[in-house]
């Protein structure tokens, strides 16, 4: 641009700035800004450009850095607004001592910044994740008293601090204040109640609920289904479970990892291999790959049972469930078992199926040699994957 004629002005900047934070390549963000520091005669950052940095610096997790940039925003007579506040409580929230939270919203009074409705969630939400929020529900009241409207998403923040202490009556109630008040639930509200219920054994109620979004025209997701399955099948209510898992299907919500792991989770606690097999067998051919979660449990209910992993390997195989994460979740499982041997079947096995194992496959092999006293071969195995490094 100066090159034409055209010198790049603060728009300039900033936008390039956006894009950047928007790639996730915050350094080069943060090069610029200091650039942009460095030539403030001529490229004075303003409060939208520090915002958009910082906002990047948090959400990679650079709280330190992104602290010292609010910091220096005053050295450079660049006041903070709300929103430079809220990105910092956030990040403070999650990452860092909450206590220096609470003194930046003291901060924000006294230079005249009053607090809206997104710092009050954060406050919230960091509180209760961190359990120093004794009564979440008298907070809500507070913010109600300073005449903010609360959005669904505080809301649910109180009531999932609410489900963990086990206070549902007052949940309910809640969720009954929230839409008097014209704040609209929506289908993770609804999931929290109903994980808060069926944690406590009251399905039946978290039935009631499920019913009641369903009435309203609310989708329950995979999570909704999940949280019921998973409380079913505690209860040794499989049949229920499968009926529901087929419900789901009907209603065009298809299961994930998580919802076949939970029932063959329940079918190994039972040992039935041979359903075990036809769950899985379901689940791949619906292209969704076994996790390391799902290979643990099928190893712990079966690990003294002959050729099981194998059995299991060759449905993966014949189900098209050939990508890389697959192999790896087995060689982990294997690999946590001190299963030498089938650990080494599985990377052969992924050689055959034309995948070049890299150091994800060959390093819980490496250290379980090294756990069961077998380090000369995990020398050799060190070697052996040095070599395919040269030849490449």
């Amino acid at each position: 641009m100066p090159m034409l004629g055209c010198p790049p002005n603060l728009i300039s900047y900033t936008t390039l700035i956006k894009g950047y934070c928007s790639a996730g390549k915050t350094s080069s963000a943060t090069e610029l800004l200091e650039k942009m520091i460095g030539e403030s005669d001529h490229h004075k950052p303003n409060v939208i450009t520090f915002n958009t940095v910082i906002d990047g610096l948090c959400k990679e997790g650079s709280l330190s850095k992104a602290f010292d940039l609010f910091e220096q925003m005053h050295s450079l007579g660049v006041l903070p607004d709300t929103i430079t506040y809220n990105t910092v409580i956030n990040g403070l929230c999650k990452q860092g001592p909450i206590e220096k939270a609470l003194l930046l919203l003291d901060c924000m009074a006294s230079k005249g910044l009053e607090p809206n409705i997104v710092t009050y969630t954060t406050l919230v939400d960091g509180l209760c994740k961190k359990g120093l929020l004794e009564n979440p529900e008298k907070l809500l009241q507070y913010i109600l008293y300073k005449r903010y409207k609360p959005n669904v998403i505080t809301y649910t923040i109180v009531m999932d601090a609410l489900c963990k202490k086990e206070e549902i009556e007052k949940v309910e109630e809640l969720l009954e204040d929230m839409i008097s008040r014209g704040v609209q639930p929506n289908v993770v509200t609804y999931s929290t109640l109903i994980d808060g219920l069926c944690k406590m054994n009251k399905l039946e109620n978290a039935m009631k609920w499920l019913y009641e979004m369903i009435l309203k025209g609310m989708s329950p997701n995979v999570v909704t289904y999940n949280i019921f399955m998973d409380a079913l099948c505690k209860k040794g209510e499989t049949g229920k479970a499968e009926k529901l898992l087929g419900d789901m299907i009907s209603r065009g919500v298809q299961p994930d990892v998580v919802t076949y792991t939970i029932l063959i989770d329940r079918f190994c606690k039972t040992k039935e291999l041979e359903i075990t097999k036809k769950c899985m067998r379901e689940m791949v051919s619906k292209g969704i790959s076994p996790s390391i979660v799902t290979w643990n449990v099928i190893m712990d209910a079966f690990c003294t049972t002959d050729d099981v992993m194998n059995i299991l390997v060759n449905i993966v195989l014949n189900h098209g469930a050939r990508d890389y994460s697959a192999y790896i979740s087995l060689i982990k499982a294997y690999a946590q078992r001190r299963n030498v041997d089938g650990a080494i079947c599985v990377l052969k096995r992924m050689k055959q199926e034309g995948l070049q194992p890299d150091l994800d496959a060959y390093s819980p092999i490496q250290e379980m040699l090294l756990r069961i006293g077998r380090a000369d071969d995990a020398r050799d195995l060190i070697a052996h994957i040095n070599e395919k490094k040269a030849d490449h």
